[in-house]
């Protein structure tokens, strides 16, 4: 029986998932945890060896289960998007990995955002300007440490790391290179224009290649895989939850939230929102992802349980949200706990409840959390709405695994929800990229067994009223947050 693994390296923890190649049955999963670190105010950081080693240790205990049931035709990979890990020469590290959420670059961004430089490298790349981007990311490096600017020798991401330990070439595929701020979406190379804006050449980067790219592990590779097996670049997270979800189709979205949150469409030509409210990644040669990412996902529902709810169960508390009526009796939250990416780009809003009186309970403080955060993924779903007609949404990330909060977010959006019957979908999503790099299946429509749709969510036209003037309220009160930030 060929199988195949799909490893999908995240914010916090690094899952590697085998799937049956015929079936797309998962066989057996592994994940290992990882700390983010905050040295200074706004600094988010990882130690990129500690992520190596979690991901070769889940690849190894994934094989190994796996090894009496079959042959590993490869290992194909996802990735968390956005990081900057300086190296020197050897290969060495000279900095810890920079990550999406850190924001020393915020002041440089959003200089750059309001500036025609700024707006001619989003037109030219498709990455919103913003402290997440690695763009960002570089100019912060060479204004603050000119030194590590000039000594290092590359400038990679976590998912370059990785490869590079695996097969001692530096590489990034299209789809991550296309999440820095700096590659062109349209010609598929390195921009020319932004990395002289930056000061960089294209020698302190990796060799950008297609998602499809294959190399062949060799017998002392520390995964502790076979010889010769197939180690497949695959692409982003986001791009490929949309893939691993079914939501590839036009008229179709995606709506992951898990510690952050994101809302996704597919097109096949590249877009730029004259607003730069948007990103455009590439999926593939063929396929672009548009959307919109948000820092204020399910992060804020567990700061709610550790600040409201202490020493309560998760559904307890959402049974308990489910009894307050839509709305939340004139409760509003706005989830900008954490500065906020799209629609604001802004890393210095903050949030807050508005509309409190006597009347509010507990039970409403958990309905206004979980309603503000997807009226916030709403006013984003709102801007790709007015690029395509949607009639499908696939949820994934953690929040699917309440069937109450998913019914919200049918309301709200006031479409039909599915899920898949695994949330598994960056990893299913790197399988079947794997699968077609290799030849096994010629088109994704041949893997629908990958992305089976399990519940279904219709939106209740009473409450979807509710939320559209929520909704409009919601984005005043946004735009006023927004006003009086620093």
């Amino acid at each position: 029986m060929p199988y195949i693994i799909g490893c999908d390296i995240g914010t916090t923890n690094v899952k590697s998932v085998a799937f049956d190649a015929e079936s797309g049955e998962i066989l057996t999963m592994h994940s290992e945890t990882y700390d983010m670190n905050h040295p200074k105010p706004d600094w988010s950081e990882q130690d990129p060896e500690e992520i190596f080693n979690a991901a070769c240790k889940t690849i190894k205990t994934v094989f190994d289960t796996c090894a009496k049931k079959g042959e590993v035709l490869g290992i194909s990979f996802s990735a968390a998007m956005h990081g900057v890990l300086a190296l020197d020469k050897n290969g060495k590290k000279l900095s810890n990995l920079i990550i999406w959420a850190d924001n020393r670059s915020s002041e440089i961004a959003l200089k750059l955002r309001s500036s025609p430089i700024g707006k001619k490298i989003y037109q030219h790349n498709g990455t919103p300007i913003h402290a997440m981007a690695p763009v960002c990311k570089l100019l912060w490096i060479k204004k603050n440490d000119p030194e590590l600017f000039r000594k290092a020798d590359k400038f990679i991401g976590v998912k370059e790391y990785i490869v590079y330990r695996l097969t001692g070439k530096f590489l990034v595929d299209y789809s991550i290179a296309s999440a820095t701020g700096m590659f062109n979406i349209r010609e598929m190379k390195w921009d020319e224009f932004t990395l002289k804006k930056v000061g960089l050449k294209t020698s302190k980067l990796s060799d950008a290649v297609s998602p499809y790219h294959t190399e062949k592990l060799t017998a002392d590779n520390e995964a502790g895989l076979p010889e010769g097996t197939a180690l497949i670049m695959g692409a982003s997270d986001g791009c490929l939850a949309n893939l691993g979800s079914g939501a590839i189709r036009t008229g179709s979205m995606a709506v992951t939230i898990g510690t952050s949150a994101a809302v996704r469409i597919c097109s096949e030509k590249a877009y730029s929102d004259p607003m730069m409210q948007t990103f455009c990644y590439i999926l593939d040669e063929q396929t672009y992802i548009l959307g919109g990412p948000s820092n204020n996902g399910a992060v804020i529902f567990e700061w709610l349980m550790n600040t409201f709810f202490v020493n309560e169960e998760y559904d307890t508390v959402f049974k308990s949200a489910d009894k307050v009526a839509a709305g939340s009796d004139g409760l509003l939250f706005y989830p900008y706990m954490l500065g906020e990416r799209a629609p604001l780009w802004n890393s210095e809003v903050r949030g807050g409840f508005s509309g409190l009186d006597i009347q509010h309970t507990k039970p409403h403080f958990a309905r206004a959390v979980m309603e503000g955060i997807l009226l916030n993924l709403n006013t984003i779903g709102k801007v790709l709405l007015e690029m395509q007609e949607i009639d499908t949404i696939y949820a994934n990330g953690g929040f699917a695994r309440s069937p109450i909060w998913v019914q919200m977010l049918s309301d709200i959006f006031g479409k039909k929800v599915v899920l898949n019957e695994t949330v598994e979908t960056g990893a299913a999503g790197a399988a079947m990229m794997g699968l077609k790099a290799l030849g096994v299946y010629q088109n994704y429509s041949e893997m629908e067994a990958f992305t089976l749709v399990g519940q279904k969510f219709e939106a209740s036209s009473q409450n979807n009223k509710v939320y559209q003037v929520l909704t409009e309220k919601f984005i005043k009160g946004s735009k006023l947050m927004l006003s009086h930030a620093v």
